[in-house]
């Protein structure tokens, strides 16, 4: 049960630093960025670019680990159910208008808020968001480590947003100082909670869907 208290604290506080960040107006965080942008290029709501962005992630994770599991299907659902519950705080959250140093400070501040989140979901080990599920197959894949990697994902999805806005002839949807800060800082915040914060507890408790594996590949070459 304690588990699945962390996990709803972790979805719910990556939901509400996503908004957030965007309040600032300092520039989005970097793994929102790709969602941000198509949000405002193609007028549809942050929660549904969300899940647009977030099925690719899920089929990017099946591609790259030649399998399907029950883990990246579960991911399916999250993917809406993350959507909307995006789509609420960005109704509920006002607009934040403050001098530009208290903005910056609360967005730092926000960014051990995400970086908490993901820790928090990633640690209990249900179900990942897929933003988080990629990073995680991808340093499972090429062996390293998932804040190592959790860096250059930011990164390269700022660069992906840097190129539809230039592709769509738009203004920079939400990169900015904050986006930069982010995509640098986020996967290094995330260690630290690795090294000073380890949750025993829910580890000793986690369980896996190892023997609920479904194996695309190896079903189909045992047909053969």
């Amino acid at each position: 049960m304690k588990r699945f208290i962390y996990y709803i604290l972790g979805l719910n506080l990556i939901a509400v630093a996503v908004v957030l960040n965007i309040r600032y107006n300092l520039g989005v965080a970097a793994f929102s960025s790709v969602m941000y942008s198509i949000s405002e290029i193609y007028h549809i709501s942050l929660g549904t670019a969300s899940i647009i962005c977030y099925l690719l992630f899920v089929l990017m994770q099946c591609i790259l680990s030649k399998k399907v599991t029950l883990t990246y299907l579960l991911e399916v659902p999250l993917s809406f159910a993350f959507g909307f519950l995006t789509d609420i705080y960005d109704l509920f959250i006002p607009d934040i208008e403050s001098q530009a140093l208290l903005r910056m400070t609360l967005f730092i501040m926000t960014m051990f808020v995400t970086a908490m989140g993901v820790y928090l979901c990633v640690k209990t080990n249900v179900v990942l968001t897929p933003t988080d599920g990629i990073v995680k197959t991808i340093s499972e894949v090429f062996c390293l480590p998932f804040s190592a990697v959790k860096n250059m994902f930011d990164i390269s999805l700022v660069v992906v947003s840097l190129l539809l806005c230039l592709g769509n002839h738009t203004q920079l949807y939400g990169i900015g100082i904050g986006t930069v800060l982010s995509a640098v800082c986020l996967g290094r915040i995330i260690k630290i909670y690795e090294r000073y914060l380890p949750l025993k507890i829910i580890e000793k408790s986690n369980f896996c869907y190892e023997g609920m594996l479904i194996d695309v590949f190896t079903i189909l070459s045992s047909r053969k």
